[in-house]
């Protein structure tokens, strides 16, 4: 947070306080009849409501300073992103006309198939049904096996009971 805005929060607060004792002494004088008590506590009164208006002023200066700070930092961050990106965008580019295609990027991932794994993926392709064994248009059960379907494509089932 900015100086000028802690010090006008601060300065504001402490004189929206400060200004009860006057008021306080104003109403009492009041009461009494006494006009010149009366004069002096609303004359301190009116000097506290000033300062506290001059720190409010001083509050809303901070803010807006505040904003104008936070918006260039911002910029700045994106332009920093902006450059980063372009300049990724630029060295992949490169790779990519020198021919260096087998290189490894340090953005992506690679996986290597161990001789166990291409065994079991083997093993599962013997297990699994060729895709013509089983017709496009089929039901399956809970358990995931193909269903015969109740009537033929195209025709008419009746369901009412």
């Amino acid at each position: 947070m900015n100086v000028k805005t802690m010090e006008g929060l601060a300065g504001a607060d402490i004189s929206a306080r400060l200004i009860s004792t006057p008021m306080n002494v104003a109403k009492e004088a009041e009461n009494k009849g006494d006009t010149e008590k009366l004069k002096r506590a609303l004359g301190y009164a009116a000097g506290m409501k000033d300062q506290a208006e001059d720190y409010g002023e001083k509050t809303a200066q901070g803010m807006k300073q505040e904003a104008i700070e936070t918006k260039k930092q911002e910029e700045l961050r994106q332009e920093e992103l902006i450059k980063a990106r372009k300049e990724e965008r630029e060295e992949r580019e490169k790779r990519l006309e020198s021919g260096d295609e087998n290189r490894q990027d340090s953005s992506f991932d690679s996986v290597e198939i161990s001789e166990e794994g291409k065994y079991q993926a083997e093993l599962a392709a013997q297990a699994s049904p060729a895709s013509g064994d089983i017709p496009r248009d089929s039901s399956y059960d809970r358990s995931g096996e193909a269903a015969e379907p109740a009537a033929e494509p195209g025709k008419n089932v009746d369901v009412t009971v």
